[in-house]
């Protein structure tokens, strides 16, 4: 092992290194913030991402009296950017739909049969599809609300569609 990688893999205090730090919190930190976000693809998200930046910050953060708790800072924040960035979407599609429906009835309860296939979306294609199809975002717009590359986009909503078209015995 080279002394540049023993380097990153090991802490200067009491032995602790990053993959042991990842093998005995990871677990932990999903779970707790499972319970923060009650989403367990954001927990997973955020807690890759502190951990990410665990990494790329080894050499200052080993050093720190609680590194765990540096972790778990960063993925609490993590959470909480994730839902500002909801909030604030939801709150533009609400002006969006406000605007362009003022007078009308936007009453809309979807049957429990089309709830069901889109439940059993991934969740990436369960998004896509809303924004799209129920919401009314052009491909475009639905990339940039996803932080994802139009060609994605087109693939999530041709693969959602088939799924959704085969479920709901939809003819094409």
């Amino acid at each position: 092992m080279d002394a540049v990688h023993r380097d990153n893999v090991e802490s200067d205090r009491d032995g602790q290194s990053l993959e042991n730090l990842f093998r005995l919190y990871y677990p932990r930190l999903v779970k707790t913030l499972c319970l923060i976000t009650l989403d367990r693809e954001t927990a997973a998200d955020a807690a890759q991402e502190a951990f990410l930046q665990l990494h790329l910050h080894w050499d200052r953060v080993s050093a720190y009296e609680d590194p765990v708790g540096w972790v778990y800072r960063v993925a609490v924040n993590r959470c909480r950017d994730y839902r500002r960035q909801l909030i604030r979407l939801a709150r533009l599609r609400e002006r969006q739909v406000s605007e362009t429906t003022r007078g009308q009835d936007v009453s809309w309860y979807p049957e429990r049969e089309f709830v069901e296939a889109l439940r059993e979306l991934p969740r990436r294609r369960r998004e896509a599809a809303a924004l799209h199809y129920i919401a009314g975002f052009s491909q475009k717009e639905t990339a940039q609300a996803m932080g994802l590359s139009e060609g994605a986009i087109k693939s999530h909503l041709f693969r959602a569609r088939e799924t959704l078209e085969a479920k709901l015995e939809v003819e094409p």
